[in-house]
């Protein structure tokens, strides 16, 4: 077997160089107050909610819990949600954190970001406090994700892994 790999890589200075990129989400258009609402909540920045909704639901998203995959191509929000652009200066972290989610799972950074927001939105984080699963997964520096696709054409199989170390 030959395996060959893009070897492509950042140098973290490369990476940090533009930390904070312009980035758009389609949000569903009975969200964006809410959304709002929430950007005030932490110091009008949507950025800084974004990356507290990744920290928040780290336990969820890590441990393989956002729904699974239906089909085999990206799965996008449904339609009819006269979805509208937000756009704002994310960190290249957080970005990269959810486009790993959002391939692992097979869906769009635009849904991950949703589902977590109506998450947050229906009070489970609050839930999570009270249960004492807020902090379930460890976010030190050690943890590592990677994503990896498997396609054998021979057997018409086709498999998605997400692999958090901690």
């Amino acid at each position: 077997m030959i395996t060959f790999r893009n070897s492509i890589s950042f140098k973290i200075n490369e990476l940090w160089k533009k930390d904070k990129t312009v980035s758009t989400l389609l949000v569903p258009a009975h969200l964006v107050e809410a959304l709002k609402e929430k950007k005030k909540d932490h110091g009008k920045s949507v950025a800084i909610y974004f990356r507290n909704l990744l920290w928040k639901y780290r336990n969820l998203t890590h441990s393989g819990m956002l729904p699974d995959p239906r089909k085999i191509k990206t799965e996008y929000q449904e339609e009819g949600l006269e979805l509208r652009r937000v756009s704002f200066r994310v960190s290249n972290a957080d970005w990269v954190e959810i486009g790993e989610l959002a391939l692992a799972f097979g869906k769009s950074r635009c849904w991950v970001f949703t589902f977590l927001l109506e998450l947050d939105l229906t009070g489970f984080w609050e839930m999570l406090l009270e249960s004492g699963l807020n902090d379930s997964v460890p976010t030190h520096i050690q943890l590592l994700l990677r994503v990896s696709w498997t396609l054998e054409r021979v057997r018409s199989t086709f498999a998605r892994e997400y692999y958090v170390r901690v």
